[in-house]
């Protein structure tokens, strides 16, 4: 079961991860949080395991402007291994891309075993 004082750190990494360029460096910080067999679900895909969720990860950021960032907008929900949050997509210049919510479970190794995605476009800034 994860404790609310290791939950920050995990997703902390987990958002660092969506956004690391170098292929081993977004490895190095996926391992240490996803468990071998996790899974990760999203509108528009099912994912099995880290391999898949790494090169999911690589094909994303080459939609991403070099420098974009995703931050957390929300408190960390924590409910008997199940962890929740909002988070932003920020393009180099601080303007919000995208947004979006994860729902996890985490074992009781404190390692991710399910993600569920949910995100879309923000709406233009006027």
């Amino acid at each position: 079961m994860v404790e609310q004082d290791g939950v920050e750190e995990l997703v902390e990494r987990y958002l660092q991860a969506w956004t690391e360029r170098r292929a081993p460096a977004r490895r190095r910080l996926l391992e240490g949080l996803w468990a071998e067999a996790a899974t990760y679900s999203s509108w528009v895909t099912n994912l099995d395991g880290l391999d898949a969720l790494d090169e999911h990860i690589a094909l994303r950021q080459q939609e991403q402007e070099p420098g974009s960032r995703l931050v957390r907008t929300s408190e960390i929900h924590v409910n008997e291994g199940r962890i929740s949050f909002t988070w932003e997509l920020l393009g180099p210049d601080g303007t919000p891309s995208f947004e979006g919510s994860e729902f996890a479970e985490v074992d009781e190794h404190g390692q991710v075993v399910r993600v569920t995605s949910f995100s879309g476009r923000t709406a233009p800034q006027q």
